[in-house]
């Protein structure tokens, strides 16, 4: 049984900066210089405030190469929740891969869900990005040899999902599982919670016994291989929200 982290404690904060990865070694860069594929950000010089965020210890666990910030600026969840709101014609079921492609099983995740892509033009999407490199950045300062690696940044959709009171991705999966695209170039996972969940709801790390509980602007960055496989608990009683996503190798 995996143990349960029901709070944690914020050590350091910091206004940020750098980008989401570096070619061949660590280096400090312009945000808008690390984004690529998006191009200028015009929420990149924004005065976000990231705080470094301290799991709970517990028996047996192991953090290691799972990286949590706080998003001190609650209006950047907000944001989000309002532009899903806004947009009730393009939610869409989640769905959960198989042999034969992507299937809708609400035994195995059941929730709602919409896409940002990298280059989306709503001010809540590019402001979340913003200050998701901001995140960023201190992970590559926590474990450098993540920047030592090629090119990487986003090129593939983000996903808001929304989970009902018993709904979550419920079974045991992990980001890559193959070598087709573009499930292979994944080379980071970043999740931010968007809302509080206290009533079970975390996620759960099966190799580092941990379940990390949902805390608004709380952000998770963890590598996409096996060695991560988790899992959503459902919470019997409260909503959950969240933003997810893959950085990819260029």
């Amino acid at each position: 049984m995996a143990a349960k982290a029901k709070s944690g404690k914020k050590v350091k904060s910091s206004g940020g900066g750098g980008g989401f990865g570096a070619a061949t070694k660590v280096k400090k860069v312009k945000d808008h210089e690390a984004a690529a594929p998006m191009g200028p950000n015009p929420f990149d010089r924004e005065a976000f405030v990231v705080s470094d965020y301290e799991l709970p210890p517990g028996e047996g666990q192991n953090t290691m190469f799972l990286g949590t910030f706080m998003i001190e600026d609650a209006s950047v969840c907000d944001d989000l929740i309002a532009a899903f709101e806004a947009d009730p014609s393009a939610h869409k079921q989640g769905v959960v891969g198989r042999a034969n492609g992507p299937v809708v099983d609400q035994n195995s995740k059941e929730s709602l869900e919409i896409k940002f892509m990298p280059n989306d033009p709503r001010p809540e999407w590019q402001r979340y990005v913003a200050v998701l490199k901001r995140c960023t950045a201190r992970y590559v300062e926590r474990y450098p040899h993540a920047g030592m690696v090629g090119e990487w940044g986003l090129s593939t959709p983000t996903n808001f999902q929304y989970y009902p009171p018993g709904g979550g991705y419920k079974v045991y999966h992990t980001e890559r599982v193959d070598r087709r695209e573009p499930g292979a170039s994944r080379h980071l996972v970043f999740m931010t919670y968007l809302n509080d969940v206290t009533d079970d709801g975390g996620t759960q790390f099966f190799h580092q016994n941990v379940t990390v509980q949902p805390k608004k602007g709380l952000t998770v960055i963890w590598p996409s291989d096996w060695t991560f496989f988790h899992r959503g608990v459902p919470s019997p009683t409260q909503e959950k929200r969240i933003i997810t996503g893959w950085f990819n190798f260029a």
